[in-house]
């Protein structure tokens, strides 16, 4: 029987397809588009090697070919856990490819992160690499995988040859018949994301919802094939991959990637390739213009500065402006398959400093109160998503229900305001997360660790300001009677062997007397700034 609620759906869903967004267009099939328009063309450089069009076309095909003949299948999840390198891209795309599910994931994440996301996506290949600094990655997947019953028929190893694992194929290799992708409405890319709860949750998205974002996303920078990106972020997290390899393929143009965020290494690069667009956290601008502002540079800058992720504060978006960079403010998440309000270079720095963009065709943001009914436009109320670059779903239902409700609109737990003009300024959360550089961690998560050491009574975590993050971990702990402090160094131990991902270990230490609560025990957070102010503090 059709509701109400159906015919609506289908009304909006209309809607989508007659202004261009939705389309029939399947992400497996980009690339490989593209290398037929664009052979000879770069697509992307990679610390002094570069790629063109047909070259990685032809890669990505030996790797699919190389899938499917080891058992892998439509529909089957493929697993990259991997630091930047062309690997990662290659293995993704693949994926995408022979309609396998891309799981990207990004390599701070350990085994209390690692166990959560591999029981729940059961992934039939994986990606690792085999060092990673002090850490050993395939060896903590290795043991997972044993604990929970799993055996992946692909195991890739990146720089190393522990056994049972095999390197991912170069591009010499053989090149087979491939499945066909999966359909455009059909979820394409799993992303595992902690968003407000204590273990990651896996969100998915379709081919529809990723062109939809890059139509909006092109429109609102003026993108074309003359873009030059730069990537200096993971390449297994959303903003990464689009921006290193998705993104500049739909627009035929080119990107420079990087194996981590080096700030003078960025400045000569930017200058070599002429980068006309970079897109990320706060940190990443930050270094940028203090830099620029030193005169580290030759005449060229970077003209224009996506910035989303993580909070910025006006004073940078007027510094970088003095300095050439063009700020523009965005508003998404993994859930809206990247921003769903951006503005443009060409908006008033009044608007670029203060608000975190418009909204982009066809997406729809309220604000509301606690029943859910929307607030006159400029006040402030939880802001709920409804568009076509939403996720289809996570992987857990219960989840689906509790955060998209029978209208499609999705609620990510922020709060903030819309103007009258579609103008959204977020300005806080409904709940408890710390957004670190474009990372978001549970509060929850790390509290419940610090509190399992014999010497912590209770534990409150909070965002603390962090001016190249934006946001820093604070820690507030309360002793046990008895319990001596001599600083962090026990409780960073503690939480280092229970290996939590290190961006999560606090930054901030504050000892207590006693948490701040209501009469009914909830904690109230906004008070241990207070507190923080007339104690003394240590920082790690």
């Amino acid at each position: 029987m059709t509701t109400v609620s159906d015919l609506a759906t289908a009304y909006r869903h209309a809607g989508y397809r007659a202004i261009g967004l939705w389309t029939e267009d399947r992400i497996g099939d980009l690339l490989s588009a593209q290398a037929k328009r664009f052979p000879d063309r770069e697509l992307f450089s990679f610390e002094g090697r570069s790629l063109t069009y047909q070259e990685f076309d032809r890669w990505t095909t030996t790797v699919a070919t190389d899938l499917v003949r080891r058992g892998v299948r439509r529909g089957d999840r493929v697993l990259v856990q991997l630091p930047n390198c062309l690997e990662a891209l290659v293995l993704q795309v693949a994926a995408f490819r022979i309609g396998a599910i891309d799981v990207p994931v990004v390599p701070i994440y350990r085994e209390h992160e690692m166990r959560r996301i591999l029981a729940d996506c059961r992934p039939s290949a994986v990606a690792a690499a085999a060092e990673l600094g002090k850490r050993r990655p395939t060896g903590e997947l290795d043991g997972l995988q044993a604990e929970l019953g799993l055996s992946p028929t692909v195991r890739y190893v990146v720089g190393g040859h522990p056994d049972g694992w095999d390197q991912v194929p170069d591009a010499s290799g053989e090149a087979g018949p491939l499945p066909e992708p999966l359909a455009a409405g059909e979820p394409a890319l799993l992303l595992y994301t902690s968003g407000t709860t204590s273990l990651p949750k896996g969100a998915l998205l379709s081919s529809r919802a990723l062109f939809a974002h890059m139509r909006n996303f092109q429109d609102v920078l003026g993108a074309d094939e003359h873009t030059v990106t730069l990537t200096p972020t993971p390449l297994s997290h959303l903003s990464g991959f689009l921006a290193s390899v998705i993104f500049p393929a739909f627009l035929g143009g080119r990107s420079v990637i990087t194996r981590g965020w080096q700030p003078d290494e960025a400045l000569g690069l930017i200058e070599r390739h002429r980068v006309s667009l970079m897109m990320g956290a706060t940190v990443f601008v930050s270094d940028l213009v203090e830099r620029y502002e030193r005169g580290l540079s030759s005449d060229y800058r970077l003209p224009t500065y996506a910035c989303s992720g993580a909070a910025i504060p006006p004073s940078l978006v007027d510094r970088a402006e003095n300095v050439g960079v063009a700020v523009v403010r965005a508003y998404g998440m993994t859930e809206t398959a990247g921003v769903c309000a951006a503005a443009s270079a060409s908006d008033p720095l009044a608007r670029r400093r203060e608000w975190d963009g418009r909204l982009q065709r066809g997406m729809e943001i309220q604000a509301v109160d606690a029943d859910r009914r929307p607030v006159p436009p400029g006040a402030v109320g939880e802001l709920r998503i409804r568009g076509p670059q939403l996720l289809s779903g996570y992987t857990d239902p219960d989840l689906t229900k509790a955060q998209i409700d029978s209208e499609g609109w999705f609620y990510p737990g922020d709060v903030g305001e819309v103007d009258p003009s579609g103008w959204v300024r977020m300005t806080g959360r409904v709940k408890d997360i710390i957004n670190r550089g474009g990372e978001k961690f549970s509060t929850m998560d790390i509290e419940l660790a610090l509190a399992s050491h014999p010497d912590v009574e209770a534990a409150a975590v909070t965002a603390v300001p962090d001016a190249r993050m934006g946001e820093g971990v604070g820690a507030w702990i309360v002793l046990r009677p008895g319990a001596v402090w001599h600083g962090p160094q026990a409780l960073i131990a503690h939480l280092e062997a229970q290996k939590l991902a290190r961006q999560k270990i606090p930054t901030h230490w504050q000892v207590i007397p006693e948490i701040p609560r209501t009469a009914t025990g909830k904690v109230q957070k906004h008070h241990l700034t207070d507190l923080g102010e007339r104690l003394p503090h240590e920082e790690n």
